[in-house]
């Protein structure tokens, strides 16, 4: 996936919300956007899925050109797996129904089957027959993972997902599904605003601020030469602790 030279603004505003984005995943790795509420990692993420447009630049994924000022692929047709805070589950389906949705090209019961090798490969099968209402958000959010995997997607798009799930619960689920993506060689960038998170599970990170990319770099160069003062406190005292 690469984005190259990425600018937008709302409507409503005369400056840049975001400029001169670029991003390059490639597949099979993770990577991470960096910062604070509001600096612009979630509208990166809009506009890569094509909920919203670009005002300049260029996004391809699998060398595919889906989005620039001129011309724009269907949200339906960019094949982008988006996982959110919340979950995002058909109340009125059952959890094995909400990830047949997600499968293409397949007879009904070839649906079912993927369907459960799925659940079997998160540990979830248990749940194959009950409602989103009758799980708990950690079990939720697994089910949104695996209609995500159903979908086969070509890239994979987290913000942040596991941030209502408690640490022990977070860390298992994360690294869990971050190593299922890997596996299937398929590339994720990842929205997070926690320094330490993005350092456990990022082969690359973009440090945003203020609509721009003020750093990026392999975990090892952010951690070791951080050029925002904020990150620089941060990990002197998470030094401090190790």
């Amino acid at each position: 996936m690469l984005v190259n030279n990425i600018g937008y603004f709302y409507n409503n505003q005369d400056d840049f919300a975001l400029s001169n984005i670029n991003i390059k995943v490639k597949k099979g790795s993770v990577a991470c956007l960096l910062g604070h509420s509001g600096c612009g990692k979630s509208t990166i993420l809009k506009l890569i899925a094509g909920i919203e447009n670009p005002k300049s630049g260029t996004i391809f994924i699998n060398g595919r050109l889906v989005a620039s000022n001129k011309a724009s692929v269907a949200i339906e047709h960019r094949n982008i797996g988006l996982i959110f805070q919340h979950s995002a589950l058909f109340p009125h389906k059952t959890v094995v129904e909400n990830i047949t949705f997600a499968i293409r090209s397949s007879s009904k019961r070839e649906k079912h089957l993927i369907a459960l090798e799925i659940l079997k490969l998160l540990n979830i099968e248990k749940y194959e027959n009950m409602y989103p209402n009758a799980l708990s958000g950690g079990q939720q959010q697994l089910v949104a993972i695996a209609r995500v995997i159903a979908q086969n997607p070509d890239v994979v798009l987290l913000d942040e997902p596991f941030s209502n799930l408690d640490i022990l619960l977070k860390c298992r689920i994360r690294q869990h599904i971050l190593s299922l993506f890997r596996t299937k060689n398929i590339p994720v960038l990842m929205v997070t605003h926690d320094p330490q998170e993005a350092l456990k599970v990022a082969d690359f990170i973009y440090v945003m601020k203020n609509g721009k990319i003020i750093q990026s770099g392999v975990s090892s160069d952010i951690y070791h030469r951080p050029r925002d003062d904020t990150l620089a406190k941060f990990f002197s005292e998470l030094s401090s602790t190790l």
